[in-house]
């Protein structure tokens, strides 16, 4: 499939949370109110971001969308977070090589990408894993009340090259 990667816009965001149910959206990291549902934490994501790229299909339909916004402690850091639509999450090879194109620009403005991962998203920390994050072991997430990794990638990071770029863009 051939993907169209550019900034986001608020209707990327909705397209792609109508796409998915609250279910969907439960590995969103949480930061606060527990109360809140994931869908108010993916727009509070996106309202908190400094960048957000989007990938489209053929579509022209976004199919992933990943953001980043400075951490409260360090505005050097940046807070990353990734969405994917199934179609997607089911190609990691394509999501690899999306990835690889959106995690450069992010680490042109913040000399580190750190986030949380819930221990259960194997897919998504195999995919972080191989684009080269270190991968801490995993602790209680107090809250979200579950055990997570702590990822984090320095913008030195020369593994964030594709040794064979299959034909995904435009």
């Amino acid at each position: 499939m051939r993907y169209c990667v550019q900034q986001a816009t608020a209707k990327d965001v909705a397209l792609l949370a109508l796409a998915m149910d609250d279910e969907d959206a439960g590995d969103t990291e949480f930061d606060g109110d527990a109360e809140q549902k994931p869908l108010d934490h993916l727009l509070n994501a996106f309202l908190s971001s400094t960048e957000v790229w989007a990938a489209h299909d053929a579509q022209g339909q976004p199919c992933a969308l990943w953001g980043v916004g400075p951490t409260s402690h360090d505005y050097e850091v940046g807070r990353f977070w990734l969405l994917t639509c199934e179609e997607v999450e089911t190609a990691p090879h394509d999501l690899a090589a999306l990835s690889v194109i959106v995690l450069p620009e992010m680490l042109a403005t913040y000399t580190r990408l750190e986030s949380i991962v819930d221990a259960q998203n194997q897919r998504a920390l195999a995919l972080l894993e191989g684009l080269g994050f270190t991968v801490e072991p995993p602790a209680f997430h107090e809250p979200t009340g579950r055990r997570c990794h702590r990822v984090w990638i320095e913008a030195d990071a020369a593994i964030l090259c594709v040794k064979c770029r299959p034909a995904l863009l435009n």
